[in-house]
């Protein structure tokens, strides 16, 4: 029994460019992925050789299909979309949500210059950081004895006051998030990949215009997921299991346009 990869098809080849797409399962709406490096599907065919005797020796005169499977790979995809953390990171679409908190009060011990600590939401403000005393509180100055970054709520102390306590008091206050704010919330590795039908649509200008669709893909990460790198562009890349669909088969290849050369 032999299996082995076919090489991409002449097709595949000639789509230099062009739109990829996915349709998640129970949807109706495409996302759009965003431009990619390349597009590979590959199929991935097992033969079982059949062989006569005939001529005195044994003699290879066929080979049998038992099984056809297929792979589709995004490589160095370059939009970081919702869709794209979602794939990458295995989770499943999820919205942060967060109740309102006006007067917020938060008491840290043991504080030390360096030192990192974050409130208990996102996006929130800071009305003033004291060492929290009983009488004649120290007051901690913005951008002299810490910075604050809102979107995270991180707050980082530079240095500590003339006569402060080890610790420290900080009011602040927290908006409401709701999911139509759109702040995703994600789990990394909840799920066991991000399945949907795939489709690529070559572009007449550059390559052969056809619609490729895989009817059902199960995308898993390919690589390590890039991040903070300055020096080149931090790009994605995935790798999809084709299945078996009762109705669609593996997928289709259609054609937009009459092709004229081989």
């Amino acid at each position: 029994m032999a299996t082995y990869p076919i090489k991409q098809l002449t097709t595949m080849q000639r789509l230099l460019g062009g739109v990829a797409l996915f349709r998640p399962q129970g949807s109706v709406k495409w996302v759009k992925i965003g431009p990619c490096e390349s597009v590979e599907f590959t199929p991935n065919i097992t033969t079982v050789d059949v062989y006569t005797n005939e001529f005195g020796d044994r003699r290879l005169i066929r080979k049998i299909t038992t099984t056809k499977e297929g792979s589709v790979v995004l490589n160095g995809i370059g939009a970081w979309t919702e869709w794209l953390y979602q794939a990458l990171f295995m989770s499943a679409p999820k919205y942060l949500t967060q109740a309102a908190i006006a007067n917020g009060s938060l008491i840290i011990t043991h504080v030390e210059v360096g030192g990192v600590y974050e409130l208990p939401g996102k996006k929130g403000t800071v009305s003033g950081i004291t060492d929290g005393a009983a009488s004649d509180p120290v007051t901690y100055v913005e951008n002299t004895h810490f910075i604050f970054h809102p979107a995270s709520g991180v707050i980082e102390i530079l240095a500590t006051p003339a006569g402060a306590t080890e610790d420290i008091e900080i009011e602040y206050t927290l908006p409401a998030i709701t999911e139509a704010d759109k702040l995703i919330d994600y789990s990394i590795m909840e799920t066991s990949g991000t399945r949907g039908e795939f489709r690529y649509i070559g572009d007449a200008k550059v390559g052969v215009s056809v619609d490729l669709r895989l009817a059902d893909v199960e995308f898993l990460p390919n690589g390590a997921v890039s991040s903070g790198d300055t020096a080149n562009a931090n790009v994605g890349s995935l790798t999809g299991a084709v299945y078996a669909t009762a109705d669609k088969g593996y997928g289709s290849l259609q054609g937009l346009e009459k092709i004229t050369y081989a």
